[in-house]
């Protein structure tokens, strides 16, 4: 894994200009470590820092040029098929090349559209054509790997992470009050916006074409997504099972340590188990915390146990939390307020220690129908959407006997045992009384006014169950958890890869019927019946925990600085389009009358404060 830069110009680039991208070039050097270069070409420019995982020698350094001198590329990622591609080329010992050179060397025998299409990894890509003056910028096909852009009439500029573009003083920086809108109701930037003016993210599954001559920006799709409504109900577990092997197997090729992240849920026993088929020697690692609530570690480790592999706990204590909570804004370069994202940065801070790779259970729910919401919504649907007793008289008669519920000793531990918050118990019911389009209802932060007024549009009315499923895989997926995951590994330099989130196995299923993964009783069905093939069933969880974290008192440990941090930029001009008075409100519901259905919505003012703080020196009026 790395970190790539680029700048392309109209105008030739003096002695200075050059100092300033090459200074820009360090600001990624926690994605890549190992080795950082450069590559100048009149008013073009290419950066690199490298993570050194398969070819630990210098030959793998980028950038890189092909054999035939056409092509000069930077790439971030994986090509987890390199190997079996090489036979593609005619080079002497290719077998014995690594993923960057196998790559630039199809880009300059097949082109790169065809290259794009035959890869399977993780990947975000920049290729110069020199002989045709072409500049090239793609995307993997889930959107694992970042990369931001800047565009004008003058110049392209681009990186994997948003830090080199706030620090670089030739481009301008303006909050985009839709996208903070936006961040604010769901806790992290849309797909292709980010948080200022004019500067974008790439769409995953996509890859720019500028015409250096021309200056001519196109975007292209590199894989046509199917968009059939006609279901099958074939399905062949031994199909899966064998695609999930074949990606575990894919992602344990490595040249350096191998380690697998491992809580108590479905999805990363289920990687554990086939990694430990292939490799008994692979350390497993699970987050703990003293709130049996949110503790997997014990569950953890008898897993690992389980499967013959060896467990780490990683303590979540008062300690590391603050330090956590004190790099939210060197780690997320952009507001991004998934609770989750605590325990993510200490358990990666961790193996960084010892490994340089890391597996995950991620995708899993996106792929596999895992999440709870999707049967909430096959509840609405079939039992509320056209309901005549659905009116607001019965919605303030369901809102008081959960009132009275959740304030008797006996409702709290049945709402604590089935992970229910007060929040989410709130934002299902409010939901269940909508009569259409509720899907970005299940993802927001709160149902509460949000401070900046925007003119940003719903998603389309998603009618059935793929629907949400395929929205969370191109929104929810992208922007959340693939974001969550990929700033916190790379922060300490550490390369996490999702055996879910491979291609063929979202081919696979694509067209198999929802029916085969869910129904209002159960879901990740699938997975499921996988899991209990693998483990007995006092070893497998009864409810997910997910990688939450006690975010009341989180946010009650921290009330002094949030409400310092609050009254330090509420005045600001370059905020003016905040309603301060709503947020102001929010703090003062939460903090003092205890209302802590709240606390999502807080945490992400919290981390918006401290990303401010941060930044205001590179932030424009």
């Amino acid at each position: 894994m790395c970190g790539i830069i680029g700048n392309f110009n109209k105008k030739k680039l003096d002695n200075d200009s050059k100092k300033k991208l090459i200074d820009l070039i360090y600001l990624l050097n926690c994605r890549g470590p190992d080795n950082s270069d450069y590559f100048f070409d009149n008013n073009n420019f290419l950066g690199h820092t490298r993570l050194s995982i398969i070819d630990l020698s210098s030959n793998s350094n980028q950038p890189i040029l092909s054999n035939c001198k056409r092509f000069v590329m930077s790439f971030n990622g994986e090509i987890y098929n390199f190997r079996k591609l090489a036979s593609l080329l005619d080079e002497n010992n290719i077998v014995n090349f690594s993923d960057t050179k196998v790559l630039v060397e199809l880009i300059s025998k097949f082109g790169i559209e065809f290259t794009l299409r035959k890869i399977q990894g993780m990947y975000a890509i920049s290729i110069f054509d020199k002989k045709n003056n072409y500049l090239y910028l793609a995307r993997d096909f889930f959107g694992k790997k970042p990369l931001y852009y800047f565009h004008n009439n003058d110049q392209i500029f681009f990186s994997s992470t948003l830090l080199p573009i706030i620090k670089n003083s030739e481009i301008k920086k303006e909050i985009n009050p839709e996208t903070l809108s936006y961040y604010f109701s769901y806790g992290f930037c849309p797909t292709e916006k980010s948080i200022f003016k004019n500067i974008k993210k790439l769409k995953p599954n996509s890859y720019l074409q500028l015409n250096l001559n021309s200056w001519k920006l196109s975007q292209f799709e590199i894989h046509k997504k199917s968009n059939t409504n006609k279901f099958i109900n074939k399905f062949e577990f031994k199909k899966v099972e064998a695609l999930l092997i074949d990606s575990v197997e894919k992602r344990l090729i490595s040249d350096v340590p191998v380690s697998l992240l491992l809580s108590s849920g479905i999805d990363s026993s289920l990687v554990s188990y086939y990694a430990s088929q292939i490799n008994k020697n692979i350390d497993t690692y699970t987050v703990g915390f003293s709130n049996s609530l949110y503790d997997e570690s014990r569950d953890g480790k008898r897993i690992a146990k389980y499967f013959g592999l060896k467990n780490n706990t990683i303590m979540l204590d008062s300690k590391n939390l603050t330090k956590s909570i004190s790099d939210l804004s060197d780690t997320f370069d952009e507001p991004f307020a998934d609770s989750s994202q605590i325990p993510t940065m200490l358990i990666f801070n961790e193996v960084s220690k010892f490994s340089k790779v890391c597996l995950t259970g991620d995708g899993g729910d996106e792929i596999f129908y895992g999440y709870n919401r999707y049967q909430w919504f096959l509840i609405w649907k079939l039992f509320f959407k056209k309901n005549i007793l659905v009116n607001k008289f019965s919605k303030n008669f369901l809102k008081t006997i959960l009132y009275v519920f959740q304030k008797a000793e006996l409702g709290r531990k049945i709402l604590n045992k089935k992970n229910l918050t007060t929040n989410k118990l709130e934002k299902f019911l409010d939901i269940f009384f909508e009569k259409e389009n509720v899907y970005e209802k299940f993802l927001k932060t709160s149902n509460e006014k949000n401070p900046i007024t925007s003119n940003f549009k719903s998603s389309k009315n998603l009618v059935n169950v793929k629907d949400l499923r395929d929205y969370d895989i191109n929104n929810y997926l992208v922007n959340d958890i693939l974001t969550k995951v990929d700033r916190s590994s790379m922060f300490y330099s550490v390369e996490a890869r999702s055996p879910f989130l491979d291609k063929e196995i979202y081919d696979y299923l694509e067209n198999i019927s929802p029916n085969i993964h869910l129904n209002i009783f159960n879901r990740k069905k699938i997975l499921k019946n996988l899991i209990n093939q693998k483990l007995p069933e006092n070893l497998i969880s009864k409810s997910k925990k997910g990688f939450a974290v006690p975010l009341n008192d989180v946010l009650f440990s921290f009330n002094r600085e949030i409400i310092a941090d609050f009254h330090t930029i509420k005045n600001d001009d370059r905020l003016r389009f905040i309603n301060f008075r709503i947020i102001e409100e929010i703090l003062y519901r939460f903090f003092t009358s205890k209302d802590y259905k709240l606390s999502y919505q807080v945490w992400s003012y919290y981390v918006f404060f401290k990303w401010f703080k941060k930044y205001q020196n590179n932030i424009n009026s």
